[in-house]
């Protein structure tokens, strides 16, 4: 049972490697089955389908992203919870720089993509208060007049954009630019600081 759990793990490993890397369509369950080293059979005895084995990493990924709005302190402003939101998913996207491309790739080419994360995501009751509190706190502070009118979904778009092609443009930046590791978290660094400071002066009232 113990080799049977392991080899399970191996799999999925591999597949996420293979997937990130690939993505859905150019990923086979052969591929995979030669990376691991076991018979192709066996990825369907665990797993049944390549689709199944999919939505079980992209799901993942898809929470790691979708669970960072439930970290914010209690208390804190606006801007602080806007600055706790801007670190939280540099740090996760600087572990996983491969992420935002897999993510954007899968939603934008794939209807069954963006229909499962709608039903299983976004009618999520308890995803759906954490943004209605989020909604509130942004009406609160520009009927006190600290923020200017701004719909709370182009702010999250801001943030999500910014934040998302400071990673996706890393292979430009490096290859193009000849940068090594030190200039590349540097950048990243860089690029953090300058989309706090780019949503905070954005929103501020004139």
């Amino acid at each position: 049972m113990q080799k049977e759990t392991n080899l399970e793990y191996q799999i999925l490993e591999v597949a996420e490697k293979l997937f990130l890397e690939k993505g859905f369509a150019a990923t086979s369950t052969n591929c995979i089955a030669k990376t691991v080293g076991c018979n192709q059979a066996l990825i369907h005895y665990y797993y049944r389908t390549k689709e199944n084995l999919f939505l079980q990493i992209f799901v993942k990924k898809v929470e790691l992203i979708l669970d960072i709005a439930n970290s914010f302190s209690k208390g804190s402003s606006l801007f602080c919870k806007l600055e706790q939101i801007i670190e939280s998913y540099f740090i996760m996207l600087n572990q996983n720089r491969q992420l935002p491309f897999f993510i954007i790739n899968e939603l934008i080419v794939n209807e069954r993509r963006r229909v499962y994360i709608r039903d299983s995501f976004m009618n999520n009751p308890k995803r759906q208060n954490v943004y209605y509190n989020f909604d509130q706190m942004v009406k609160e502070e520009i009927a006190k007049g600290t923020i200017r009118p701004i719909e709370t979904i182009d702010l999250l778009l801001d943030i999500v954009s910014l934040t998302v092609f400071s990673f996706i443009s890393l292979p430009i930046y490096s290859d193009l630019l000849n940068k090594d590791d030190k200039a590349i978290t540097e950048f990243i660094h860089h690029r953090k600081n300058e989309v706090i400071t780019l949503i905070n002066n954005g929103i501020k009232k004139v």
